[in-house]
């Protein structure tokens, strides 16, 4: 068996919901799930659709601007498809994928067919990374946070933090040293054209996936705070959706597989924060409930358009080679 860092770094976020749930006490848990109100939980299978459809519809004008549309229903079984792959295979393969079924169906160059794929994952991560910074005002927890950096900038730790600098800058060395050899075999070409395709999109048809970004959180924001109404949890929705966009970007940590063990750590210390009974036991079922609605459930519907439309794993595997290694002699 073939020893994989990455696998090794994953395992975290498995670790630590095992630590999460022997210290939970199984009583309290078992009583928030016994009073979950199901009205909350109809309309589930509904958001998931709706979240699917417009999310694709976002990467769909995308591909409309390089002239490689699909129809809206292709357009929504490739995205779907592709949150399957992403959620139930390591290596986060679902935004490559659904460059494959672009490149597969129109033959277009890799750094065109990729640039719809990076956008649409680029425009969550900056409007998740902006509006983090409203969530931890809002949540309060730059008064948790500044004792940590008054302690690590204090000077009886200063070396402690030369040691640390010295570490990065051997780990930024040893990385430069990588991506310099990577460029001197073709690969800078390639991410110079992959840029300029996205530039170009960013150019004619920003905006409106700006809008569609919005309007798909505004859907995915109100799944999340209906399934804190099912749980019966303490919590303004304010509060449940400032606590899903840092637990959000945590998850993007490759430190777990679906962000078992990174959000329910986080949705923890955030619970206990804002003084939630049974903070632990809460964080626990709600993320239960998050997973099941938000993880499992769209990949269920990814799973049967993948039945529709299979990809070769061979192929996915050999495009991923492909992608990245283009201009190698």
């Amino acid at each position: 068996m073939t020893f994989r860092p990455s696998t090794c770094v994953r395992s975290v976020g498995f670790g630590l919901l095992v630590w999460l749930l022997f210290g939970a006490d199984w009583t309290s848990l078992r009583g928030l799930f016994a009073q979950v109100d199901i009205t909350h939980l109809y309309a589930m299978p509904a958001y998931t659709a709706a979240l699917i459809a417009v999310r694709a519809w976002r990467w769909n004008i995308l591909l409309a601007a390089q002239g490689s549309a699909f129809t809206p229903w292709k357009a929504y079984s490739a995205y779907a498809s592709g949150i399957f792959i992403g959620t139930f295979t390591p290596g986060r393969l679902g935004d490559l994928s659904k460059a494959l079924y672009v490149r597969n169906e129109r033959d277009i160059p890799w750094e065109s067919a990729l640039a719809g794929a990076v956008l649409d994952r680029l425009f969550d991560v900056v409007f998740m990374a902006c509006l983090a910074m409203w969530a931890v005002v809002h949540l309060e927890l730059w008064g948790a946070i500044r004792p940590i950096i008054g302690e690590i900038s204090d000077a009886s730790n200063a070396r402690g933090l030369v040691f640390a600098a010295l570490l990065s800058v051997l780990f930024f060395a040893a990385l430069w040293a990588l991506l310099a050899k990577r460029l001197r075999r073709g690969l800078g070409a390639f991410v110079s054209s992959l840029r300029g395709e996205c530039w170009g999109l960013v150019r004619s048809v920003g905006w409106y996936a700006v809008a569609l970004t919005v309007f798909a959180y505004t859907i995915y924001f109100a799944q999340t705070v209906a399934l804190a109404r099912g749980l019966n949890l303490p919590l303004g929705a304010s509060d449940i959706i400032a606590s899903i966009v840092l637990v959000g970007l945590a998850s993007f940590l490759p430190l777990s597989v679906a962000g078992l063990g990174t959000r329910e750590g986080g949705l923890a210390l955030i619970m206990a924060h804002r003084a939630v009974p049974d903070s632990l036991e809460a964080s626990l079922a709600y993320s239960a409930l998050f997973f099941a609605f938000c993880f499992v459930v769209p990949g269920l519907v990814g799973f049967a358009c993948f039945w529709q439309r299979p990809l070769s794993w061979q192929a996915l595997r050999r495009s991923t080679s492909e992608a990245f290694n283009v201009g190698e002699d």
